[in-house]
């Protein structure tokens, strides 16, 4: 009787037991799942297309995917993370492959400090050691170019400086013309300097 009375019990709970056990495995894939939604990691890779990179945390690493920009419309910004760079994977698809995550780049590390502990500082610096520099508290912008800098207008090009401009090069060449006389210069008929020069411009000889 005892016998019986368990094997209908076992009958009548079997199908409860069954759920259960699929439900368990549906709450550990659920884990699962939750824990690789937002993770940690560095960025491993750069494709040949300078708009993807694999991001490797942990033991795995992500195939190529795509990472945030400050500005992705009709307004556009580029700066392709580098090797090492840490950054946050973001599995918006829950999924198992990684076809379905992005990269958010742009957090400070070990291998890349932050160039600046100043929050009045407004930085950006380059590979090559350039800077552009703005300054909040003191009203100043420096930049720093370790190379050549070219300034192409299509149209007019105005500046304003409300206390003095000042230029200073090896040579200055504006237009291609001829070079300028100032009163640095020795008039060839009097062999005295040139007398009457300019009160707001000066230029070195």
């Amino acid at each position: 009787m005892r016998q019986a009375i368990e094997g209908l019990v076992r009958e009548m709970l079997t199908p409860y037991l069954e759920r259960i056990e699929t439900l368990s495995h549906e709450l550990e894939d659920l884990r699962r799942r939750n824990r690789s939604l937002i993770r940690l990691g560095q960025v491993a890779a750069i494709h040949e297309n300078g708009y993807l990179i694999k991001v490797k945390h942990g033991d795995l690493t992500t195939p190529f995917i795509r990472w945030f920009a400050s500005s992705a419309g009709e307004t556009r910004d580029y700066r392709c993370p580098s090797i090492g760079e840490q950054t946050l994977v973001l599995n918006y698809g829950a999924g198992d492959n990684g076809s379905q995550t992005v990269a958010l780049t742009g957090l400070f590390s070990d291998n890349f400090p932050s160039p600046s502990g100043d929050p009045n500082e407004i930085l950006r610096v380059y590979p090559d050691g350039s800077r552009i520099n703005y300054h909040a508290q003191n009203h100043v912008l420096t930049v720093d170019i370790k190379g050549d800098v070219h300034i192409n207008v299509d149209k007019s090009a105005h500046i304003v400086a409300g206390d003095v401009a000042t230029v200073d090069a090896k040579s200055i060449a504006l237009n291609g013309g001829s070079p300028c006389v100032t009163t640095a210069h020795i008039c060839h008929f009097t062999g005295n300097p040139h007398g009457d020069g300019s009160s707001t411009v000066t230029a070195g000889k």
